[in-house]
């Protein structure tokens, strides 16, 4: 397993174990705490879109800039 494949393990795990504690466990069932939870699964959607697009560059990119 490559290294870019396991971080993208990593994360996909970390960002279900988020979504699956918020749902097992909510606290307060307010709004705020929704907005709190999403934006803490769409950070870790981020953070693996910016791993793929990296990912993409590195092994399709431009070579010559």
């Amino acid at each position: 397993m490559n290294f870019e494949t396991l971080l993208l393990n990593r994360l996909k795990a970390a960002q279900q174990e988020v979504a699956l504690e918020a749902l097992r466990r909510p606290q307060t069932r307010d709004a705020f705490e929704y907005g709190l939870r999403v934006g803490i699964v769409e950070g870790y959607e981020a953070a693996i879109n910016v791993l793929l697009t990296l990912i993409n560059e590195e092994q399709y990119g431009d070579k010559d800039l």
